[in-house]
Order: C-alpha cells, then sequence, then structure tokens
C-alpha cells in the first residue's frame, strides 16, 4: 500500500512541477527540478500536519506560500485557522487564503531568534 501511495505522491511532484513553471515562472527561473519537487515535497509535508491532502488544496498552498511567504511553522492566527481538522479542508484553505489577504495580519515570526540556522 506504501508504495502504491508513493507512485500517486511522484505523479502528483510531476504534476505540481508543471503547475509551478506554468503558472510562477518567475519563482522557478533560477532553480533546479530537484529544489521546485523539495518544495512540493514540503508543503506536502505542511499539508499533512493540517490533514490536507486533497491535490488542489496542496496546490493552492503552493501558491499562498509563494505569494505571500508565509513562515513554517505557521504565526498564532494561522495555525488558528488551518488546526481544526474535524473542519472541511476546503473550507479551511479558503479562510486561510483570506486571512492572508488581509494586511494588517503578520505572516512572518518578526524578532524571533532561529538557534539552528
Amino acid at each position: 500500500m506504501e508504495a502504491f501511495r508513493q507512485i500517486e505522491v511522484e505523479k502528483f511532484v510531476q504534476k505540481s512541477v508543471v503547475f509551478l513553471r506554468q503558472n510562477f515562472p518567475e519563482w522557478c527561473t533560477d532553480k533546479e527540478q530537484e529544489e521546485i519537487e523539495a518544495f512540493i515535497h514540503e508543503i506536502i509535508a505542511f499539508g499533512e500536519q493540517y490533514d490536507i491532502r486533497k491535490q488542489l488544496n496542496l496546490q493552492k498552498l503552493m501558491h499562498f506560500k509563494i505569494k505571500y511567504e508565509f513562515d513554517i511553522p505557521l504565526v498564532e492566527h494561522l495555525e488558528a485557522i488551518l488546526s481544526p481538522i474535524d473542519t472541511n479542508e476546503s473550507y479551511r484553505v479558503k479562510y486561510f487564503y483570506k486571512s492572508l489577504l488581509n494586511d494588517d495580519q503578520p505572516v512572518k515570526k518578526e524578532g524571533e531568534f532561529d538557534w539552528w540556522s
């Protein structure tokens, strides 16, 4: 079963590479194929944290990450939107987007020092 899942994930990754190259050519310009694939895997893992598994929603998260450059892990108010996994994932992704559009809320953690950098 896991092998089948991996095949499906890789199909999605390749489909998403095409999606990103078509919709975000400027972002993809200076990136190697492996870097784009790593970004997609990062978004898949991020989505799994919040039980977001639909391909369309994962591609929306890729779009939001590129456009709004939100931090992972999320700032508190964004975390609160995606966290209630008992709520429909498409609904949560929609309100996550609406919150990103709201310019008066931070998407990055300001002033925090990353001890691992």
